[in-house]
């Protein structure tokens, strides 16, 4: 059962190294638990950034303090982020491993650029556990079961090819801000509703903004743009510019500092311009359709920003110390002010990018990877933009015998006459634990067959979210739609499916499930026909 699963996270923040690495773990944390999944927390004090951004309410374990002397000058510096780690990988690995040793861990989730493959092997050999890597840079030896890199990129294999073998599949790639690990809120959190004045700005630099940003964007919009309207900063206690956050905020009326928001969804909601930093918060940005003037405050962000000015879904502009740089960034402030409709492209093209739901998909990839728990609900007309997508999906539409898309006009009429008859069609949803779909399956009466068959004649498709492929999903899903599609008819009947010869997932399912094969011609083309007669139990 998926209660027994226990996940392991190594994780650390500090000054250096921000809080976003925590909070994207925290957030993934927090939905494995809504499938009775068991998180432990394994971090490293280095400094009071450190034991801030935990919560005291997660199962944590501290590493022994470490000073960076301990770091050995001449071990080979095989990662760009070595230093990070504040001591050799093979020490970290060890204390690790015996923070974990005692308990029964599934899957350890890793999200720190100091460690690569030699830890990753390490640690998971030791445990006997799988391994996830949470990357964004590409620029180390990585050795895990799964690796997760949110951010947007032409090509993830390309991006990895040097750093992750894909010999034999066997490593599973979660990329795209489909996979953003938000935490809970923002699925369901309030939009952004657009003004076409800007009545006030919000600025939000990251979780520790080593170089102050926030004060040379504070001033830029304040002595440099002249922006009149509401201005709200939010720091942190722990940032140490915090006091002089404060300072300069007095200066001018309307300003104001919030400090340790535990919950930002509203703060994007609720301005009209979003001035911040990559990292998690990007995401956060683009879920709420907040219209933003992005700017890069770390190496690894660009990663992140760049992409995102790329699809104009953030506006990207740089800025340092320098006069002509806050000049050149007061005047993008202006620009954008007085431009609302590249505010409003802004917001609808970031919005389109995050669903809010990243979380709760990789939780329900790594529960499933263990126990194939899923349950079916007959669909409704909510479900037209999912199953819209799902038929769209490019694998979908290539085993489809007809593999021209889909459009929403001509969806949106057919399943509305699918819903309403009943009798003669039957649509399923399956669903995880967390109530996150999976996919779906159709049973469609025959009723061109003239005369008084024995049985009745159900023709079978079904589709699988590109996210849960290879997991087992999909025979799981034939056989329960089987089972229940029985339990409402009572009778024996004939079950028959069509499959495409390049469709060899669906042909090993239905023949693992014991349907009879044959060869057909179908749309001037052979595939394979699958038949089985079901009888309710």
């Amino acid at each position: 059962m998926t209660q027994a699963l226990r996940v392991a996270f190594r994780v650390d923040a500090s000054q250096v190294i921000g809080t976003g690495h925590v909070r994207r773990c925290l957030a993934l944390a927090q939905a494995l638990k809504k499938f009775g999944i068991q998180t432990f927390f394994v971090c490293r004090r280095h400094d009071e950034i450190s034991s801030y951004v935990i919560p005291a309410l997660e199962d944590c374990s501290w590493l022994a303090d470490a000073p960076q002397s301990l770091l050995s000058a001449d071990e080979n510096p095989s990662t760009p982020y070595q230093s990070w780690g504040l001591v050799p990988w093979q020490q970290d690995a060890d204390q690790t491993i015996n923070a974990l040793i005692n308990t029964s861990i599934d899957w350890v989730v890793v999200d720190h650029y100091a460690w690569d493959a030699r830890w990753h092997r390490h640690v998971a050999d030791a445990l006997n556990a799988r391994l996830l890597v949470i990357d964004d840079l590409a620029d180390r030896a990585i050795a895990a079961d799964a690796l997760l890199d949110q951010n947007l990129h032409n090509d993830h294999l390309s991006k990895y090819k040097d750093c992750v073998s894909f010999e034999n599949g066997r490593i599973r790639l979660m990329t795209g801000p489909r996979y953003a690990l938000l935490s809970g809120q923002y699925k369901y959190a309030p939009r952004y509703e657009f003004s076409n004045v800007v009545n006030s700005i919000g600025i939000f630099m990251g979780g520790t903004d080593p170089d102050d940003l926030s004060s040379k964007v504070l001033l830029a919009c304040r002595e440099f743009a002249n922006f009149s309207g509401d201005i709200t900063m939010v720091s942190s206690l722990q940032n140490p510019h915090y006091k002089q956050h404060v300072l300069l905020a007095a200066k001018w009326p309307h300003t104001q500092v919030v400090h340790d928001l535990p919950d930002l969804s509203s703060f994007f909601a609720s301005h009209d311009l979003q001035i911040g930093s990559g990292g998690g918060a990007a995401w956060e940005r683009c879920c709420i359709g907040a219209p933003t003037l992005a700017v890069v405050a770390a190496r690894n962000q660009q990663a992140v920003l760049p992409q995102l000015a790329d699809l104009q879904a953030v506006r990207l502009v740089e800025l340092d110390n320098t006069e002509s740089s806050i000049l050149a960034f007061s005047k993008a402030v202006l620009d954008l002010v007085a431009r609302p409709d590249l505010r409003r492209q802004l917001a609808r093209d970031s919005s389109s990018l995050v669903d809010g739901q990243g979380s709760e998909r990789v939780a329900a990839v790594l529960a499933l990877s263990v126990s194939r728990d899923l349950n079916l609900r007959s669909a409704a007309l909510a479900d037209e933009k999912l199953l819209l997508e799902w038929f769209n999906e490019i694998q979908a539409r290539q085993n489809a015998f007809n593999a021209e898309q889909i459009t929403a006009h001509s969806h949106a009429k057919w399943l509305q006459a699918k819903l309403a008859n009943t009798n003669s069609c039957q649509l399923y949803i399956a669903q995880a634990k967390n109530a996150m779909p999976l996919g779906m399956i159709r049973f469609d009466r025959d009723v061109s067959a003239g005369g008084a068959p024995d049985h009745e004649l159900w023709w079978l498709s079904y589709s699988v979210d590109v996210s849960f492929r290879g997991l087992g999903v999909a025979r799981g899903l034939v056989k329960q739609g089987l089972e229940r599609l029985a339990q409402g008819i009572g009778e024996p009947f004939i079950v028959k499916a069509l499959v495409k010869k390049t469709n060899i997932t669906s042909l090993k399912i239905f023949q693992s499930l014991s349907f009879a094969e044959s060869n057909v011609e179908h749309l001037g083309e052979t595939a394979y026909s699958f038949q089985k007669l079901v009888r309710s139990t």
